[in-house]
């Protein structure tokens, strides 16, 4: 049965690429329809992309933790750090698909033992802006978003019990385990080129080992709360010098970026 699950995780994440990679496509070869003359090739493949480089502190949520409900406590007591990279890209003002990677630590302790461990994570997300879904002629420089994802996660931990005569437990991932991935952030716009955001995820896991225990409860999860900075590719507005001297129509220059 668990061979059968980690098949359709694999299915689900290989489909979950084609429809990525589909739209991306897609919607790249028609952009540029409305000029005399397309562009360099170069500047409809960087068109309405984007990285980010982020960093922040995660929490687990398992067996093996004592602050679930309190929030600073967890922050401050269980929290770890990690950091991690983000590849974007707009498919319009209200939707938008990114590649992430996260590298870091989770830990948790409880009466008997504490663990530590190091993660690996890749996900390929949906994101909604909220602000231009509400208010499509915005002017905004402050806006919303929910975040959708899914992808996989592999993780060594080391599992440490209070009582000195219990031997440690060491766990890793036999194979990538599948995750979902569900939260939301807001940035804030400085300026063509360069974004500022703050994103808070959580990322529930098809595994209730990653914390060591043996015992058999729900899947562990854990959350990621970050800042980042995202640099937007060849986002810089042009003159109507530059369309002159390319053989192209001026576009229509639009409010929102």
């Amino acid at each position: 049965m668990k061979k059968r699950n980690k098949r359709a995780n694999i299915v689900f994440l290989i489909l979950w690429n084609i429809i990525f990679l589909t739209l991306i496509f897609l919607i790249q070869g028609n952009a540029f329809g409305q000029y005399q003359k397309p562009p360099p090739k170069i500047a409809i493949l960087l068109k309405d992309w984007s990285v980010n480089v982020n960093g922040g502190k995660t929490s687990f949520f398992g067996e093996v933790s004592l602050y679930d409900d309190e929030l600073t406590q967890k922050l401050s007591k269980e929290g770890a750090w990690a950091y991690g990279f983000m590849i974007n890209r707009k498919i319009s003002p209200v939707f938008g698909m990114n590649y992430q990677m996260i590298w870091g630590t989770l830990k948790g302790s409880n009466s008997s033992s504490y663990f530590e461990a190091k993660i690996k994570e890749w996900t390929i997300n949906t994101t909604v802006n909220l602000v231009n879904l509400l208010m499509p002629n915005n002017n905004s420089r402050f806006f919303l978003y929910a975040k959708l994802g899914a992808g996989q996660l592999t993780f060594d931990t080391k599992l440490v019990f209070d009582d000195p005569e219990k031997e440690d437990i060491l766990v890793s991932s036999e194979s990538p385990e599948f995750l979902y991935l569900l939260g939301g952030g807001a940035y804030y716009r400085i300026s063509y080129s360069f974004d500022v955001n703050i994103e808070a995820t959580a990322r529930l896991m098809n595994n209730d080992h990653l914390d060591g225990s043996t015992r058999k409860n729900d899947n562990d999860y854990y959350s990621y709360i970050s800042l980042g900075l995202t640099y937007k590719i060849n986002n810089k507005p042009r003159d109507t010098r530059y369309y002159r001297r390319m053989g192209m129509k001026s576009p229509l220059l639009r409010r929102r970026k």
